[in-house]
């Protein structure tokens, strides 16, 4: 079978190398500045902490854009980077509402909407564009009451609120991602797996501490913890268009 000329031909890994590059030192810094949370003022870790997690989102779309067109149009990478784009635009929509002096407004809104809708995407990419393979069920079934039976406690605990069915969604959503990724292979491509876990269990976190804990300082770490995620992503993504193109 003959191969489609395509730039990744002439330059096979020349762009794979780069992307990874870049984003091993994002997930470097993410690591940092995980360390640094009890040495720095918390507004200053939050406003640090915000500007990587967009600088990732929207890098990173543009990284899968620029996938995409390099290694001849792997159906998976517009979703991604679909995912990315709009998580990044929720992102800077919570941080301008914060900036705003509209903290108490910030969940539940249509900003989580936004980023339930962007974890949906990503789930539906895994689903779409990647080969199913077997997983054991037992680990998926336990995922699956994980995902209920941890906001069914959040709704015992606070009640039938608006907060609360928005935590629901968010577990079920993160829940749902990761049983997909499971199911689709991702066991055998760690970067892209750890990513994803690390990205839907912040979003786990998320909702718990706006509604239960929001004067935590430390549950601030959820946002290196998507950081690191977004960044794991897209190495894991590089590598397997790299691998596709191989094949």
């Amino acid at each position: 079978m003959v191969k489609p000329v395509t730039l990744s031909n002439t330059y096979p890994d020349r762009p794979v190398r780069l992307i990874s590059g870049i984003f091993w030192m994002i997930l470097a810094a993410a690591v940092m500045l995980t360390l640094l949370i009890l040495l720095l003022p918390q507004q200053i870790f939050l406003a640090i902490s915000n500007y990587l997690q967009i600088l990732t989102a929207l890098g990173g779309a543009v990284a899968l854009c620029f996938l995409y067109f390099w290694f001849g149009h792997k159906s998976v990478l517009p979703y991604a980077a679909g995912t990315f784009a709009l998580w990044g635009i929720s992102n800077i929509a919570w941080y301008v509402n914060v900036v705003m002096g509209l903290r108490a407004q910030v969940f539940p809104s249509l900003i989580d909407m936004g980023i339930i809708a962007s974890i949906l995407v990503l789930m539906i990419a895994y689903q779409n564009n990647l080969p199913k393979k077997p997983f054991n069920p037992r680990i998926l079934f336990g995922i699956l009451i994980f995902s209920l039976i941890t906001p069914a406690g959040v709704i015992l605990y606070t009640g039938l609120t608006m907060p609360a069915l928005v935590t629901f969604l968010y577990f079920f959503a993160c829940g749902s991602l990761i049983i997909m990724a499971l199911s689709r292979g991702l066991a055998d491509r760690p970067y892209l797996l750890a990513g994803t876990v690390l990205f839907a269990v912040a979003f786990m976190i998320y909702p718990v501490r706006e509604l239960i804990f929001p004067a935590n300082s430390l549950l601030s770490v959820i946002g290196t913890f998507v950081t690191a995620g977004l960044a794991l992503m897209v190495i894991g993504f590089a590598r397997y268009t790299e691998d596709a193109q191989g094949n």
